[in-house]
């Protein structure tokens, strides 16, 4: 069943006045269903374009160049972890992510006097040992007009503007806030100090590493490659170089 392929004329154009359907018997067969068959219900249309075909596809190109600019949906767009997504899974990597369910926020950052009645926060100088760090990043204290700049970098949202939709951009700020800020150093510590506990053989090291970060298996020439540079430079190193791949970052 495939449900809503190519719509619109692009897949950023879903719900756009004005974009030229490509599909407009589909539409007109979802607006019939929609009437008589859901009753009106979004919850049975939110169901039936969850388990449809086009829906639950990679994003993987199609073979011979066909969609390549996917107006057809012939593949799902790719996307990359949020922010939020991205800090949560680097904790749960390394065993660390805190599931404790309510409480009061977390203040990851060191506050101080600030001109006027607005403090100065100073995101670099968290200590991430202390109580608190390994908790959901739903329950960070956050500051209107004084942003993470790691979290800016990852596009999460101004909190002084209604943002209805995340943004999305990719910039190779993020790529350096990625591989330099305190919180990924050290998450990068703390998954190869985990992995090391479960291994001390450097394959076995590796082949843990990638399959916490890829979901995967390490090919046998990536295997060797891994091996040699964990050698060189070290497991946190490497860990490091996981957390930034793009395998890890975006969703497939």
């Amino acid at each position: 069943f495939h449900f809503g392929r190519g719509l619109c004329d692009t897949p950023n154009d879903f719900g756009r006045m004005g974009s030229q359907p490509t599909h407009p018997e589909l539409l007109d067969w979802l607006a019939v269903w929609f009437r008589d068959e859901a009753k009106g219900s979004l919850k049975e249309l939110h169901r039936l374009i969850l388990t449809s075909e086009t829906w639950q596809q990679f994003s993987y190109t199609a073979p011979h160049g066909i969609d390549v600019d996917n107006r057809f949906l012939a593949r799902m767009s790719r996307q990359r972890m949020d922010a939020e997504t991205f800090r949560d899974s680097v904790l749960r990597m390394a065993g660390q992510l805190d599931l404790t369910m309510g409480g009061a926020g977390i203040e990851q950052f060191k506050k101080s006097k600030g001109p006027q009645a607005t403090p100065a926060l100073d995101y670099s100088a968290y200590d991430w040992d202390s109580p608190g760090a390994r908790r959901r990043s739903i329950y960070r204290v956050v500051w209107r007009g004084i942003p993470d700049p790691f979290m800016e970098a990852m596009d999460f949202p101004d909190l002084g503007l209604l943002a209805p939709k995340r943004g999305f951009s990719v910039s190779a700020l993020q790529s350096l806030s990625i591989f330099n800020n305190d919180f990924v150093l050290h998450g990068s510590e703390s998954l190869a100090g985990r992995i090391k506990h479960e291994h001390s053989e450097v394959t076995a090291q590796v082949n843990r590493a990638v399959e916490l970060a890829w979901l995967r298996p390490p090919e046998a020439d990536e295997r060797l490659r891994f091996v040699a540079y964990v050698r060189e430079h070290g497991l946190p190193a490497f860990c490091r170089i996981l957390l930034n791949s793009n395998e890890f970052l975006f969703v497939d």
